[in-house]
């Protein structure tokens, strides 16, 4: 009996205490590397980096982040396999950020316009991507 009534409180605890939910948000800025967009965040500028350097340090291992604009932050991005497709674009996106607020699994990406040179320009029409 002793050992049922432990398991029930046990299975209770998580109850009393929930975890902290992720907060939804919508925000713009752009897609970049860690290591490019820290380095400028630092300094307080939360702008686009470079789209051909973050799509190399991405592709050599480099975390891929967002920046926000309005959050003034850099967030991890988490589970959303756009990023390369979406670098050099302002975007607006929908996502969850985590409750230490350095994470955020997107939801939803709209191209706002291009921030990069016009010769280096993505085809592609600006179209919505899920």
């Amino acid at each position: 009996m002793i050992l049922k009534a432990s398991v029930i409180a046990i299975c209770l605890i998580p109850a009393l205490f929930p975890a902290a939910e992720d907060r939804r948000v919508t925000w713009t800025g752009w897609f970049s590397d860690q290591n490019c967009a820290s380095g400028r965040a630092a300094s307080g500028t939360f702008t686009a980096t470079n789209p051909d350097c973050a799509k190399s340090c991405i592709q050599k291992g480099a975390p891929a982040v967002f920046i926000s604009e309005q959050a003034k932050a850099v967030l991890k991005v988490k589970g959303y396999a756009g990023i390369l497709d979406d670098l050099g674009w302002h975007l607006e996106i929908q996502g969850a950020v985590n409750a230490a607020g350095d994470e955020i699994a997107i939801t939803n990406v709209k191209r706002l316009e291009y921030t990069g040179a016009a010769c280096s320009r993505p085809k592609g029409t600006g179209a919505k991507h899920q």
